[in-house]
């Protein structure tokens, strides 16, 4: 698929929720375009929008008092479409360094997180992997550091891709946060009492919108990369909850799990 094609389906999801992408500054949507080209990121959040918007249509005929409000609607879209943009690297990285951490997210099935980044490239890509050390460090990135930090930065990178990039401030902290669940918690932007720490337009604190891309993203990492069942994805989403002590039984997350148990299963 080209680029104008992949553009042009993301252009129809903004639009759905009342937002233009074209509103979003040209080198945004060519991070969104590069990891459509090199990763599944893109095929990921279509399907996590797909999720959501079931969600919402399941609250309307059961529950149509709790539905989703609109500007609900899009910083749940929104967070779910730009969640990985992070995935491109650090905001100041130029095209080659964006392709160079966008080809690392591209490996899937990584069993040891433990690794150091310079260990993963002498395994995955050996062929040049001196060469891909040496541009990681022109990043300003350390080769030393593990595999799962080096994922874990990707969060960081889509809270400053985003607010220069011009996506909707209430949109952002959805995006950013959207691994909360693991503690990774960007610039701190959550506060200890779930209220953001810095401005994101009217979005004021962490609630069931950013609840809700948490579960989708997990939901959708559960079932197509991980292969297991919707049983086990709902399972381990309860699990998951409870074994944090910052959420342990939070009604919200139990409400969502809930919602996303009646409409994802087979």
């Amino acid at each position: 698929m080209s680029s104008g094609e992949v553009t042009d389906r993301l252009r129809l999801i903004c639009s759905e929720v009342g937002f233009a992408l074209d509103s979003v500054t040209p080198e945004l949507v060519a991070r969104l375009e590069l990891l459509a080209e090199y990763t599944e990121t893109t095929s990921d959040s279509e399907r996590m929008i797909s999720v959501a918007h079931a969600v919402f249509r399941y609250q309307e005929a059961t529950r149509p008092a709790e539905a989703f409000s609109p500007s609900e609607r899009r910083i749940v879209v929104l967070g779910c479409l730009f969640s990985d943009i992070g995935k491109t690297g650090p905001a100041g990285a130029d095209v080659d360094g964006q392709r160079l951490v966008a080809e690392i997210f591209a490996v899937e099935g990584v069993r040891d997180d433990r690794q150091p980044v310079n260990e993963f490239f002498r395994t995955y890509f050996p062929a040049d992997a001196e060469e891909r050390i040496r541009r990681f460090s022109g990043l300003g990135l350390d080769p030393g550091i593990s595999i799962r930090e080096f994922w874990n930065l990707h969060s960081g990178w889509t809270l400053q891709i985003a607010e220069a990039g011009g996506v909707p401030p209430e949109a952002i902290a959805a995006a950013a946060t959207h691994h909360l669940l693991e503690d990774v918690n960007p610039d701190a932007i959550v506060g200890a009492d779930r209220n953001f720490t810095r401005q994101f337009g009217d979005n004021a604190a962490f609630d069931r919108a950013e609840k809700l891309v948490i579960l989708v993203d997990k939901y959708d990492a559960l079932r197509r990369r991980a292969g297991r069942s919707h049983e086990q994805a709902i399972q381990w989403l309860h699990d998951r909850i409870e074994s944090n002590p910052r959420f342990r039984g939070d009604a919200e997350f139990a409400s969502l799990i809930a919602d996303l148990d009646a409409v994802a299963g087979p």
